[in-house]
Order: C-alpha cells, then sequence, then structure tokens
C-alpha cells in the first residue's frame, strides 16, 4: 500500500525538464585585429560615500592586456561617475602606450555625449572636454554603448573598489573576478 501511495504520489507531481543552458544573448567581444578594446564602469557607494570604477583593456584574442580598480569621493550623481570612470579608462590607456583602441560602457548618456558635437550635460561638460582632448592622443579610438549584461567584467572590478582603493593588474585581472573573466572567454565569437 505504501509503495501504490509512493508511486501515486510520485505521478501527481509536476515534472521538471532539464533545460538546456542558454549562453547570455548580450556580451562583451573582442576588438577587430590591432584594436585594443577597454570597457570600463562606475559603481555608487552611498553608504560608504565613495564611488568606485573599474576597468579592463584586453586584445583581440580576449586576452586581458590590463585592468584598474580605483575608489573615489562619491560624486554627485551616477552620470557623473560615469564619466570620471571614462576620463580615467582614457587616461590608463594612455599611460600604457595604447594608441588603437574601442571604447565601451554601459551609459548611453555619457556615450551618447562623447560621440556627440555638443556638451548636453552642463554639470559634466568640462569633464567631456577632458575626454575629447585626451582622445586626441590616441590614433583611431571609437566610443560604444554596450549593455551592462556585456560589461559585467568592467563592473565587478568597480565594485571591488570598496575594500581595494587601488590595484592595478598587468595581463591578469583580480583573482577575485578570475571566474567572471573566463565565462566570458566561453562566448567569443
Amino acid at each position: 500500500m505504501a509503495r501504490e501511495a509512493l508511486l501515486e504520489y510520485n505521478q501527481l507531481q509536476p515534472t521538471h525538464e532539464k533545460l538546456p543552458r542558454i549562453a547570455r544573448s548580450i556580451r562583451c567581444r573582442p576588438p577587430p585585429v590591432g584594436l585594443l578594446k577597454v570597457n570600463f564602469d562606475g559603481a555608487f557607494f552611498a553608504e560608504e560615500n565613495i564611488a568606485g570604477l573599474g576597468i579592463i583593456i584586453y586584445n583581440e584574442s580576449r586576452l586581458v592586456m590590463a585592468a584598474l580598480t580605483q575608489q573615489i569621493l562619491l560624486p554627485a550623481s551616477i552620470e557623473m561617475v560615469e564619466v570620471l570612470t571614462t576620463r580615467q579608462a582614457l587616461w590608463f590607456a594612455k599611460e600604457l602606450g595604447f594608441h588603437s583602441l574601442i571604447f565601451e560602457g554601459d551609459s548611453k548618456i555619457i556615450i551618447n555625449s562623447i560621440n556627440g558635437n555638443k556638451m548636453a550635460q552642463p554639470e559634466f561638460g568640462h569633464i567631456l572636454q577632458d575626454i575629447k582632448f585626451l582622445s586626441s592622443f590616441f590614433s583611431c579610438i571609437s566610443f560604444h554603448h554596450i549593455r551592462r549584461q556585456g560589461n559585467y567584467l568592467a563592473h565587478k572590478l568597480a565594485r571591488r573598489a570598496v575594500p581595494n582603493p587601488l590595484d592595478v593588474w598587468m595581463e591578469s585581472v583580480s583573482p577575485d573576478t578570475i571566474d567572471v573573466y573566463n565565462f566570458d572567454l566561453q562566448f567569443i565569437t
């Protein structure tokens, strides 16, 4: 009787098919041959009164050239965090001597402001002017918007800035972000 009750119980339970794992449809793609890609992101930590900047530079094989995480005092807005991160990404690439780069960030407002000819955002227009000036040091440069899901490694680096005021890695990433980097490597197209 117990066996029959168990069989009846199991038959009445909903079945859950094992669904195949679906790869992220939005991912960070490697740059074309001869260019480097710089992904950058900022994170806002109001309780700690700080912001975090995360920058990752990699080549067409998706090998890391350099990475940075930095803590700054909390600016007035998330847009200010993003524009400051953009400027820091340019400084970082310039200091390392890179010349041909594609910059990707997930703030559409900032990317559109950089790519436009007008400084539509007066609160950070002076930083946009710095970005335009720094851009002149590169032989090939472009700025593109990427969705947040495709910028996850830079975001994780930015979030890492809370306990780590400044860290730089050459040809590697921080040990606590290696899982995200390895996950992204699976999806190189």
